[in-house]
């Protein structure tokens, strides 16, 4: 127990925690960043010849700290043992602990490449951007292809203010995903139309691509309305929500919201037909549909509006 806390003191020397509270910072578990989900990202590209990162399922992430503990005790240099018990410290939010482990297993194996992503990912999860950025980095710099490095260091440009850095590790994510992911077209677009009307067209055009790749999805047109509406696009914002209300079965909710966008554009008669349109599309549902939570307080706020325009 004592050589443990011993190895633990030792490994946190120089690193972003251990010098934080010799500086009096606040704990990383004071920020508001949010907690992520349980579970990892798989590491390795074919023929990187990176040891891969543990994945576990939610569960008692405790007990499997303790467990792995006691493992240790009876195989200290083992590496991927302090490397899992560092991953289940990041899921637990034990940004200290996981520190010391990722710190250990680098100096029990100096070639171990996969803790600069791990501990960029962690740090980002901590709220120390500037950290993960000089250790996505350093492995990107030998990994150039890894796309989960590339994602979290687009995450984190984002975080540090760097949004057509972290639009550049977006697109090139994207062009190596085979499987396509809408999150990676929305983080892009989110992050060129951050910095404004001279990369709104862009944003849009990455979304319109993504649109192309992987369907008609609901959430990249969503998308893409938010950032036509920034731009005072009215009637291209109208465009693309009557093109998702095509294609679904129920139209109330997008003739409210074709009626909010008219009244932003000053048009205040077409709103109110929409929010009418969306009253008598309300009137058809049965009589379970329509005294759900949800329907009672769109109904209450389509009359709100009504009466807010004048009926």
């Amino acid at each position: 127990m004592i050589r443990t806390s011993f190895q633990s003191i030792w490994a946190s020397r120089g690193s972003p925690f251990f010098v934080r509270r010799e500086r009096g910072c606040p704990h990383p578990q004071q920020t508001s960043y949010p907690k992520k989900r349980y579970w990892l990202f798989t590491l390795l590209a074919v023929g990187l010849g990176l040891s891969p990162l543990p994945s576990y399922a939610h569960g008692d992430v405790h007990g499997q700290i303790l467990e792995i503990t006691q493992r240790i005790e009876k195989s200290p240099t083992n590496t991927d043992l302090y490397l899992s018990r560092a991953e289940l410290h990041r899921i637990h939010q034990d940004w200290d602990a996981a520190q010391a482990d990722y710190d250990w297993a680098i100096h029990l194996n100096p070639r171990l490449d996969v803790i600069d992503f791990a501990r960029g990912r962690m740090y980002l999860e901590a709220d120390w951007p500037l950290s993960a950025k000089v250790a996505l980095d350093r492995f990107i710099n030998k990994h150039p292809d890894h796309i989960e490095a590339l994602v979290t260091r687009g995450r984190t440009s984002t975080k540090l203010g760097q949004r057509l850095e972290a639009a550049k590790d977006y697109t090139r994510a994207i062009k190596l995903s085979p499987e396509g992911r809408p999150e990676l077209f929305i983080e892009r677009a989110q992050s060129l139309a951050g910095e404004g009307s001279p990369y709104a067209k862009e944003a849009l055009e990455g979304l319109d691509e993504g649109i192309k790749r992987l369907g008609p999805l609901v959430t990249l047109q969503l998308c893409a309305i938010d950032i036509e509406l920034q731009q005072k696009n009215y009637d291209a914002a109208i465009a693309r929500l009557e093109t998702v209300a095509a294609k679904s079965p129920r139209k109330e909710t997008w003739l409210a919201r074709k009626g909010e966008i008219l009244v932003q554009a000053d048009r205040t008669n077409e709103a109110r037909a929409a929010f009418k349109a969306a009253l008598e599309a309300m009137d058809t549902l049965p009589p379970a549909r329509r005294n759900v939570p949800a329907m009672i307080d769109l109904e209450k706020h389509l009359r709100n509006e009504l009466e807010k325009l004048g009926t």
